[in-house]
């Protein structure tokens, strides 16, 4: 017979409602992360890059603007000088980005430091609170598995090079940004954050004809920095 004192485990903690509202979401993020992973890595293996480069630089840069930015470089004929250049340019926008969601990173330096690298367009968008204010939970849980998946992605793009055809045609890195147009969307209930939508197109509109590429995207993402204005 079982002792009358003995309790049965504890269930399992179930994911915050915050998490499980947006896990429909962070599906869409996450595969249009892996599918653009797939197109930078067939485009980085057509241009000549090695797939361990192309791994290497997806672990260290996860910024598929500025690495399909560098390939097209390295395509074109350009030096690494000049792919570094322009994949930092359209790496700039994180900047202002990071400060406005400096709120959800918390711990050491390093612990900031590896909060921080899981930052993307997608990632900072899912997980604005309506009040301007950054989930953390959101920030990590699709952060990390963006991270992941953007790896997996560039793996098989990489060595899909030369039996799968022109990957690049397939139209696959037009995923990712359609799913942040649509997150970004979902943000504009409040005049303040269309204030910053506007500020920041009418930014990025102006200097596109006169600035080099990612120095306008780099700007415009400055508009976000309204957001920390009371």
């Amino acid at each position: 017979m079982e002792d009358a004192d003995h309790t049965s485990d504890p269930p399992s903690p179930s994911p915050p409602a915050s998490v499980r509202a947006e896990l429909p979401a962070i599906a869409s993020v996450v595969t249009a992360t892996f599918l653009f992973g797939v197109t930078f890595g067939a485009v980085a293996g057509a241009a000549g890059i090695s797939t361990p480069a192309a791994l290497v630089m997806s672990l260290t840069t996860f910024g598929g603007a500025a690495q399909m930015g560098a390939a097209s470089v390295i395509a074109a004929g350009g030096g690494v000088g000049s792919a570094i250049l322009t994949g930092s340019l359209l790496n700039l926008r994180y900047l202002p980005m990071a400060i406005a969601a400096m709120g959800a990173y918390g711990g050491s330096r390093w612990r900031r430091g590896a909060y921080a690298q899981l930052l993307g367009d997608e990632t900072w968008a899912l997980s604005r609170r309506p009040d301007g204010s950054y989930d953390r939970r959101l920030l990590l849980l699709s952060g990390s598995a963006a991270y992941v998946l953007w790896f997996a992605g560039t793996a098989l793009g990489a060595l899909s090079v030369g039996f799968a055809g022109d990957v690049s045609r397939w139209g696959l890195d037009m995923v990712s940004p359609a799913i942040f147009l649509a997150l970004l969307w979902k943000q504009l209930g409040e005049p303040r954050t269309r204030v910053v939508a506007a500020v920041a197109a009418t930014l990025a509109l102006a200097l596109v004809p006169v600035a080099p590429p990612g120095v306008p995207v780099a700007v415009a993402s400055c508009a976000c920095l309204i957001g920390l204005v009371k």
